[in-house]
Formats: structure tokens, C-alpha cells, sequence
């Protein structure tokens, strides 16, 4: 099992002034790495990690949308 702090992008959208993603940054632990489809391809597979949060819910989060927390 992993045990690996993060700040995670949750609530994603498409920002088409900054063109680039924004949402809300939240911070947790990322315990286990999986796959998933795509949203925007379900045929393709994308790599996610499983990250229980500081408000003790669990959420898959494409791993482009997480960021390791330094020590």
C-alpha cells in the first residue's frame, strides 16, 4: 500500500482564459494506482490514483492532476 501525500485538482474544468485546467486543489493521501477510461475516450485506459482526502472521502484522480507534497 502506498502512503504518499498529495494536493489533487478535484471539480476539473476547462478554463478557456488561462487555457489550461482549474478546479479546486485539495490535499490527501494517495494509497493505491489503478486504471480507468478515459472520460472524454472510453476506450482509452489513463493511469489514476486512488487518494483518500483530508475530509476522509476516497476519489480517483487522473495522475496528470496530482502532485506530490514535499516533506
Amino acid at each position: 500500500m502506498l502512503n504518499i501525500r498529495v494536493s489533487c485538482l478535484v471539480g476539473r474544468f476547462w478554463d478557456y482564459s488561462i487555457k489550461d485546467w482549474d478546479g479546486e486543489w485539495v490535499n490527501g493521501t494517495m494509497i493505491a494506482i489503478s486504471t480507468q477510461s478515459a472520460e472524454d475516450f472510453s476506450n482509452r485506459i489513463i493511469p489514476v490514483g486512488i487518494v483518500l482526502l483530508e475530509d476522509y472521502t476516497f476519489q480517483s484522480v487522473p495522475m496528470e492532476f496530482i502532485q506530490k507534497m514535499e516533506d
